[in-house]
């Protein structure tokens, strides 16, 4: 099974070797008088996600440096150095994504030796802890432990009060919410995007993970030319 790690638009080189998911619970336990302990249950907490990332600082046959299906052309062509990333250009993103305060999108797909999607995990959440671990018998590298935390979108509740012909008072309850990102929708049709890879990233800013969308909708040739009209789902 492959597994391939988005952190918004990018990549990591080496997925970790494992990972921890832990779905948090925010069930109640109380003691009533004549029946004992009882379990309230209530919705889950956030979701938290850990996994220790390794940061080549030299090119190595395994590490795979593509953000996209044109750098994996482009590196099928001109070779694996050719997208070459050290360890530096991680670090700054991750130094980036906690200096803006603002939601990532962690994309993780989980895929089969034949290239076809088994299940992913996709969400916001925000980069809660990481530190920076260098060790003599990893020579060069370096190995980032990455702690996140999903992110809900809230916001303010505006009430709105209007009075009918009758003189009485309605409550109407306005929720906003924050807009994150592009406003991705549920399936697209395609016109003059020539490949899969092409065509998610226009529509979702490159927050999408293009491989999960192929295996989704049944495609198996990632270069393959897109027929016009095809409609596409994303979600």
């Amino acid at each position: 099974m492959s597994y391939y790690f988005f952190i918004d638009s990018v990549m990591l080189p080496i997925p970790p070797a494992k990972m921890s998911i832990k779905v948090k619970g925010k069930n109640k336990t109380v003691t009533l008088i004549n029946e004992g302990e009882v379990n309230i249950i209530k919705q889950p907490g956030l979701t938290e996600i850990s996994f220790d990332a390794r940061l080549p600082n030299k090119s190595y046959p395994f590490a795979d440096y593509d953000t996209s299906l044109v750098d994996s052309l482009t590196s099928s062509f001109l070779g694996n150095s050719f997208s070459f990333k050290k360890a530096s250009y991680f670090l700054d993103k991750f130094k980036q994504a906690k200096a803006n305060q603002y939601p990532l999108q962690l994309v993780i797909c989980r895929m089969s030796g034949a290239f076809s999607m088994l299940f992913d995990t996709n969400m916001y959440v925000t980069l809660e802890d990481y530190s920076i671990n260098e060790d003599a018998k990893d020579g060069l590298d370096v190995t980032c432990p990455l702690k996140f935390k999903q992110y809900k979108p809230y916001g303010t509740k505006e009430c709105e009060v209007t009075t009918d012909e009758n003189g009485k008072k309605h409550l109407t309850v306005k929720e906003t919410r924050p807009a994150i990102g592009k406003t991705i929708p549920a399936a697209m049709q395609i016109r003059n995007e020539k490949s899969v890879w092409e065509a998610v990233k226009g529509v979702s800013n490159g927050s999408l993970d293009w491989r999960a969308v192929m295996g989704a909708n049944g495609i198996t040739n990632p270069c393959a030319t897109m027929i016009p009209g095809t409609v596409m789902h994303l979600g």
